[in-house]
């Protein structure tokens, strides 16, 4: 009995490592006017890292993978990608617009492309920085990149 809960606990260890040649994919979105940008390290195929820098104007908001586990589902070649980052009880959502999703995959397994994305999340600086209670909304120009 023992040695099945030293292999399980071995197991449960093993799996939640970082891998040899894992890495989180990294994403950079920035609106039209400048005023809205999103960047970082996102959750990929071979990471759970989560380390997003949100700015709106001059005040930031952090999401990292500590506070919260962020999510990505994404199928690149059937155009879909969404992220979800909780914060403080409500979320960043992030979700490509389809027929912008322009990713593809290298012959090395590398991805890179870009994509133009809806923008739902907590206002950067809350109320006091903005004057408005109201979750940021925005339509962000995106830059994906993953490689192992």
């Amino acid at each position: 009995m023992t040695a099945r809960a030293a292999c399980f606990l071995t197991l449960m260890i093993l799996a939640g490592a970082a891998h040899a040649g894992s890495a989180p994919a990294s994403l950079s979105c920035v609106s039209e006017s400048g005023k809205v940008a999103l960047a970082g390290v996102i959750p990929s195929p071979s990471s759970d890292e989560l380390a997003l820098t949100l700015t709106y104007v001059k005040s930031t908001l952090k999401f990292t993978s500590d506070n919260s586990p962020g999510y990505v589902v994404a199928n690149f070649p059937q155009s879909v990608f969404t992220l979800i980052a909780p914060y403080d009880g409500q979320a960043l959502t992030l979700y490509a617009l389809p027929s912008t999703v322009a990713v593809k995959k290298n012959a090395d397994g590398d991805m890179a492309g870009a994509f133009q994305a809806r923008l739902l999340a907590p206002r950067p600086g809350g109320k006091e920085a903005s004057g408005y209670a109201t979750p940021l909304q925005a339509t962000l120009n995106c830059d994906y990149k993953y490689s192992l």
